[in-house]
């Protein structure tokens, strides 16, 4: 239906008597060809004029819904993913869920259910579907998450019958758990790192260890976003998937990240450096595009950061998953556990939206410190003024009479 229709009424003759019926056109969600419908309104008692009638349409908004894919009509499930895709819910997600969305979405869901009527869709095929893929238990559960949205957007919309996500939902039963534990770095391991990489790797990174920033922000800097003067860095834009957003992931992702001075000799030394120093360059620019667009976050980490993560002994598993957000795991982990910095301050340098994030998601305690906690315990415990405690063995009176 390119243009807007009222669609118009006619009276039809029923069992129940003399009844309006209105008629308009709609698109076939498969074929995409017009069709004439209709939908019975009332019978002539009910509604004794023709200008009754309308008013009733009105209060069904049934003008709107005829404008729009109809409930009742069979819509594929490529059909709702695309109408969520282009909607207003999915564009104001951050970039990055946006990218993890839309992926999830084109290159697993829709390949598996596109072609499917949406509302033939079933829990049980799904679930097999799930744990056939070869993905870890919390990609899974995302995949699921992210089908299930699409269902509730095209349910909030009227696109397929109120209840179906629900019913659908509570029906599939997978593992979303994850056994992943993100490696820690100390302080030690992260300087040997550093020793093993050039310019500008070793900059960039020495920048995201520091300030826990997502690689999409370092991306996105350019040298106008470093502010020496107030010892701060702006965090305006990201730079993901190949494009820009200003749309950062939450409101306290624009909050101004500190930046000491040892830092900001880095940063100095590295805008000399580089070909791409003016305000409006990227901080860490590309060379193979001439300055147009910053470095790639994954090349970057393929290519220079686990290398020398794998020289610094770092990663001891095959295949073991690290990365730059690796570093803001630390930063987290050292400012807590190591620096005894106070949760307030740990959260606003990573500009978590809540501290229960940085505590229980981003802070972990190294083996060696959780041992040295375990030592004060048992040196307040067992050095005591008093005669150190024995440990005996010995029967109860009721097992020596059964002796006897």
């Amino acid at each position: 239906m390119g243009q807007y229709q009222r669609g118009w009424l006619r009276v039809v003759e029923r069992k129940q008597g003399r009844m309006w019926q209105f008629r308009y056109y709609g698109s076939d969600p498969v074929s995409g060809k017009k069709q004439e419908r209709s939908k019975i309104i009332g019978t002539l008692a009910d509604f004794p004029t023709e200008s009754k009638c309308w008013h009733e349409i009105e209060r069904q908004r049934l003008i709107e819904k005829i404008n729009q894919p109809q409930t009742d009509d069979k819509l594929c499930f490529c059909h709702i993913a695309e109408f969520y895709l282009n909607s207003d819910a999915f564009c104001k997600l951050a970039p990055t869920t946006q990218y993890c969305y839309r992926h999830i979405v084109n290159y697993y869901l829709v390949p598996a259910w596109g072609d499917q009527f949406a509302v033939d869709i079933k829990s049980l095929a799904v679930e097999k579907w799930l744990r056939s893929l070869d993905l870890a238990a919390a990609t899974r559960g995302k995949t699921k998450y992210v089908m299930i949205v699409v269902f509730l957007h095209a349910e909030k919309y009227e696109r397929i019958p109120d209840g179906f996500t629900a019913n659908l939902e509570r029906k599939i039963d997978i593992e979303t758990c994850s056994d992943y534990e993100a490696v820690i770095l100390t302080p030690k391991q992260t300087s040997t790192i550093l020793n093993r990489m050039r310019q500008p790797e070793s900059t960039m990174t020495l920048l995201v260890a520091a300030t826990g920033l997502r690689f999409s922000e370092v991306a996105g800097l350019q040298w106008q976003d470093v502010d020496y003067a107030n010892d701060c860095i702006h965090v305006r834009r990201t730079w993901i998937g190949g494009e820009v957003s200003e749309q950062l992931k939450t409101k306290q992702s624009r909050s101004a990240v500190p930046m000491a001075g040892e830092l900001a000799q880095f940063l100095r030394e590295w805008q000399k450096a580089t070909a791409y120093g003016n305000p409006t360059d990227w901080v860490f620019a590309s060379s193979k595009t001439h300055g147009r667009t910053p470095r790639v976050g994954n090349m970057l980490a393929a290519d220079h950061l686990r290398p020398a993560a794998i020289k610094a002994g770092v990663i001891l598993k095959p295949g073991q998953r690290f990365g730059f957000h690796n570093l803001r795991h630390s930063l987290s982990s050292l400012l807590i556990t190591g620096q005894k910095a106070d949760v307030r301050t740990t959260q606003d340098i990573l500009r978590h939206s809540s501290s229960a994030t940085t505590i229980q998601l981003y802070t972990q305690s190294p083996m060696a410190q959780r041992i040295a906690a375990q030592e004060q315990v048992l040196n307040a415990i067992l050095k005591q003024p008093t005669r150190r405690p024995r440990i005996r063995f010995a029967r109860s009176r009721v097992a020596l009479r059964k002796v006897g």
